[in-house]
């Protein structure tokens, strides 16, 4: 027995041992981590002190590093979901019939950790604003959001994950934009333009998502490209009849995260039309944050502002426009409309990221309001009315220079907002003049994920406004009134 014993333990030591003798020759692919292996740590930093750090890092670079880690992390993977019905991945979910899920879909799924009211219509609000601002440079505006594979595809979720009942994000936020008005550039109100994927996906009887990827596959980006230029009469070709072949050649991310060193292939849908567009730019792959494309004989111009579901979006849009733009990562610089030329931008967000719509502040030059605080009354509170002054709460200003602009921004005393108040900017120059522009309610600062960002604000400003020595007050309307809540004075070098 005790023989027996020595030898187990011999070889359990030998195997682990083996892990990192072996190391030089297994490299670990951290492609579908998206990021990379870590190096071995140095025992002095570039400063020449001691690299406090040095054992924790040892430990990354073993972590990263040991032999066969895709294979063994594979095999781990397919006792555990074969077997168990459970992922070894915490940021892949088993579901039925071999599906795979998003964990980082859960919330929306599981009716957790929602957007509160005032969130909701901060959310809406903004991108209202965005679309005034593209809208006035003579731009179309479409905004929508990819509805999360287990929105629509819910029948293979495991059993022990129950799905929310009532409305989330997707639902709410849809409701509150058909409540929402813009203020379009003749000064009649105008409704958001949003495209609702999530009923038009619900309404086909097959499905337009992987199987074993978080996305749509070419034939829902087909759909949803339709769905999106249909909306403002861009004409566009229809791949409704396009003759097509399905062929297993998709990397399913779920797939590699899970069984990183299985080459096993998703299904999709290959048609027939060969892509006209060309990059304009040296491009890796439709994953790169930067993306500039030409489509010689096409008319217009596109910026899409655009998450990992534009990735299969990206080549129907690009073949329906001469020039197009398409940028990922945040805050989103609506900027680019004006300094492009483009005819339409679209915002493609995915419906977990919903929360992102606040969480950073877009650049865009916040909407000149007025002269008078008889005007904002109007807009906000249906008369004219008393402006009460509480600077001394305990709403937060700031700004930063930004040469041509400048951005002011903070926090609104929670005291002081309703789930409908809307927050404006009173700029008073030196020699007296006034003006009133309305400020964005999301957030400058990074925030961290499942912050509260029902209070915050912010809002792009041209110097001309305000040069040095301008003060700026933040103004919020309540209860049918509007209250003063902070005053600060603008310098500049």
């Amino acid at each position: 027995m005790k023989i027996l014993r020595g030898l187990y333990i011999f070889f359990f030591i030998g195997i682990c041992f083996s892990l990192f003798v072996l190391m030089p020759f297994s490299k670990s692919d951290m492609k579908v981590e998206k990021r990379e292996a870590s190096g071995f740590p140095k025992i002095k930093k570039e400063d020449g002190k001691l690299n406090m750090d040095y054992f924790d890092e040892l430990t990354d670079y073993f972590t990263d590093n040991f032999a066969f880690r895709q294979e063994l992390a594979t095999a781990d993977a397919i006792w555990k979901s074969k077997l168990l019905g459970s992922s070894n991945n915490q940021k892949a979910v088993v579901g039925k019939n071999e599906w795979l899920y998003f964990n980082g879909s859960l919330n929306d799924y599981l009716g957790r950790e929602l957007l509160n009211e005032r969130e909701v219509y901060a959310a809406s609000k903004t991108i209202s604003l965005m679309q005034e601002y593209t809208e006035s440079k003579n731009c179309s505006f479409i905004f929508t959001v990819a509805p999360n594979k287990n929105t629509l595809y819910p029948e293979n979720m495991p059993d022990n994950y129950l799905a929310a009942e009532g409305d989330t994000n997707i639902e709410r936020l849809r409701d509150q934009m058909n409540k929402t008005q813009v203020n379009s550039v003749d000064g009649t109100p105008e409704a958001i333009n949003y495209v609702d994927l999530q009923g038009a996906f619900l309404s086909q009887d097959k499905v337009l998502y992987h199987k074993w990827d978080s996305h749509w596959n070419n034939e829902g980006a087909t759909f949803a490209c339709d769905k999106l230029l249909t909306s403002i009469g861009k004409e566009h070709y229809d791949y409704t009849n396009e003759p097509y072949t399905i062929e297993k050649n998709h990397k399913g991310d779920l797939w590699q995260l899970i069984y990183p060193s299985w080459n096993k292939m998703d299904e999709n849908v290959i048609y027939q039309k060969e892509h006209e567009y060309t990059y304009v730019n040296p491009v890796e792959s439709v994953e790169d944050m930067f993306i500039m494309t030409s489509c010689p004989g096409k008319e217009g111009s596109v910026v899409m502002f655009r998450d990992s579901f534009g990735n299969a979006l990206l080549p129907y849009v690009a073949d329906e426009y001469g020039n197009g733009l398409f940028l990922k990562g945040m805050p989103l610089n609506v900027k680019q409309v004006e300094l492009s030329g483009a005819t339409t931008l679209i915002y493609e967000v995915v419906e977990r990221n919903i929360p992102n719509i606040i969480a950073y502040l877009p650049v865009t030059d916040a909407p000149y309001r007025g002269d008078d605080i008889g005007q904002i009354a109007n807009e906000t509170v249906g008369e004219v009315a008393d402006v009460t002054d509480v600077t001394d709460s305990n709403t937060t200003m700031e700004y930063e220079d930004k040469v041509q602009q400048l951005v002011v921004y903070g926090k609104i005393d929670p005291e002081y907002v309703e789930t409908d108040s809307d927050i404006f900017i009173k700029l008073t120059k030196p020699d007296g003049t006034e003006s009133y522009f309305e400020a964005t309610p999301a957030s400058y600062e990074k925030r961290e994920d499942g912050d509260d960002l029902s209070d915050y604000y912010g809002a792009y400003l041209n110097k001309e406004d305000a040069p040095s020595g301008s003060t700026a007050e933040v103004l919020i309307s309540k209860n049918g009134g509007i209250y003063t809540t902070k005053k600060i004075v603008l310098e500049y070098n």
